[in-house]
Order: structure tokens, then sequence, then C-alpha cells
């Protein structure tokens, strides 16, 4: 569905993991805070994902369509396209599969190599795959969205360049990180792995 108008209030999905402890734990939780605009909050999801798995499309895919509010969705925001460890996003398919745009947002600039070693490290059979999902999401671009504060990075998919970061300066209404992308992140921060 293609983005016509950015409205203060649109509806968009913000998206983080929470956090899990390598070696222990085979799973954490994709958290998603259905956010109107910058301004308030309208619902919380949650889906399993497999720590260093390839799970984290289809359940996103899940996660929206089976939600209450998926009917209302305009745009999915995600922290990143990497999520718990090497577990990869892959943004064209997710936009296609709901039928969403979809911006992935990082408030640092990816280091490519350092991300490759990792994959390398973690998932020895199946990095070149994962690596070519990560390719797959295209270009990063580099981003002010807040005038005069340091730039965000993101990627997107299912919706153009210049509507993209529309969306990612109307949401960022309390910091440079967009405030549906900022609240799921505190959200999913507050679930504690296992001891």
């Amino acid at each position: 569905m293609p983005l016509q108008h950015i409205k203060d209030e649109l509806r968009i999905l913000g998206v983080d993991d929470a956090r899990f402890k390598r070696g222990r734990d085979k799973w954490t939780r994709l958290v998603g805070v259905v956010h109107r605009g910058g301004q308030w909050i309208e619902g919380c999801l949650q889906a399993p994902i497999q720590v260093d798995g390839d799970d984290v499309t289809p359940q996103l895919t899940k996660m929206v369509k089976e939600s209450n509010h998926y009917e209302q969705l305009r745009v999915i925001m995600t922290r990143d396209t990497i999520f718990a460890g090497t577990n990869i996003l892959d943004l064209p398919l997710l936009a296609e599969d709901t039928g969403l745009p979809v911006i992935a947002i990082s408030d640092s600039e990816p280091k490519m190599e350092r991300v490759k070693r990792a994959l390398q490290h973690y998932c020895p059979k199946t990095w070149g795959d994962k690596l070519a999902v990560l390719e797959r999401c295209g270009p990063i671009q580099k981003v002010e969205s807040q005038h005069g504060r340091t730039p965000v990075f993101l990627q997107w998919a299912g919706i153009p360049y210049e509507r993209a970061v529309e969306v990612v300066r109307m949401a960022a209404t309390r910091s440079r990180i967009p405030e549906p992308v900022r609240v799921a992140h505190i959200i999913a921060s507050s679930f504690v792995p296992n001891p």
C-alpha cells in the first residue's frame, strides 16, 4: 500500500529485540510498539525469535499480520536490521509480505567488516546466506532526523527514500531516534534474560 500522505498521527509499528545471554539463551523476544506518529502509544506486540537464528522476518510478518492493529498500520520502523545476535531482517521481503513500508534506523553507522566477522564467527555454516540478506536490504543513508542533531542511519523498503526521510523526521519528536523505535527499545530493554 503506497504511503500517499505523511500525517502527524500516522500509525507506526516500532520494533526492537529484548536482551539475551549468548551461549545460554536460545530465544529472545521481538517487541513491537504501535505508535501514533511521534506522539502516543496505542498498543504493544511481541513474538519469540531465535538467538542467531533465521526467523526474524517470518516472525515479524506474523506478528504484524495477526495484530488487531494491522489494518491501521502504515509503516514498520525497526531498530537496525540485525536482531538476536545474527538474526537478519529481510527488509524487502517484510515490505512485500506485509504490504507496508519498512524503515530500519540505526543510531550509529554500521561497521560492515565487523558485522561480517561476527557472522563468520557465530554462524560459520550460514554466514554467507545471512550476509546476502543483509546486502539485499540496500544502501545505508545518513539522515539528520532533527535539525542540528547527530544524524541517524537508515535503510528502507517499499517506500521512496524521500518519504522515508519525511516519516523519520515526523516521528523524531523527543530525540534524534524516532519515537516508535525509541519506545520499543525502552520496553524491549526491560526484559531481563533468565538468570
